[in-house]
């Protein structure tokens, strides 16, 4: 497995790594007609081209292809932004989220950053989870629409 910079050719895939994602993590947690109808829309959208210069988006790569993938935007207000942390639901638990954003890190800090930060659903306890884990500190609850 390695880690690089997404190219136009992956943009597909990364769609469909991330529709599978939020159906596999959010079952249950908003609409079954949002995630099977509409997600599908706002991801072909979403992926249609790569974000500007002030994004950072990786994939991680295997011998099948993608198989996740990160987002990240620079100048989000806030500071350095975790858009998306996405691994297809067929190759989690080996390690690739973990992979994905140690190198999203290393990225931030090469442009100067010193931290980054993202927003989770309350009540998805596993990625909750995942990021304590992995160094990441909980904040304060606060809104924001899918």
């Amino acid at each position: 497995m390695g880690i690089d910079k997404a190219v136009p050719s992956d943009l597909a895939t990364i769609a469909g790594i991330q529709i599978a994602s939020w159906r596999s993590a959010y079952r249950g947690m908003v609409a079954d007609a949002f995630l099977d109808e509409e997600v599908p829309v706002i991801m072909a959208r979403k992926w249609a081209r790569l974000p500007g210069p002030d994004w950072i988006v990786l994939v991680s790569r295997d011998e099948g292809g993608v198989s996740g993938f990160a987002a990240l935007e620079m100048t989000h207000r806030g500071g350095p932004y975790v858009d998306n942390l996405h691994v297809d639901p067929a190759h989690r638990g080996r390690g690739l989220g973990r992979a994905l954003m140690a190198s999203l890190a290393a990225e931030v800090l090469l442009r100067g950053g010193s931290a980054m930060w993202l927003t989770v659903i309350r009540e998805n306890a596993p990625t909750r989870a995942f990021y304590r884990a992995i160094g990441g500190i909980e904040g304060t609850d606060g809104h924001d629409d899918l």
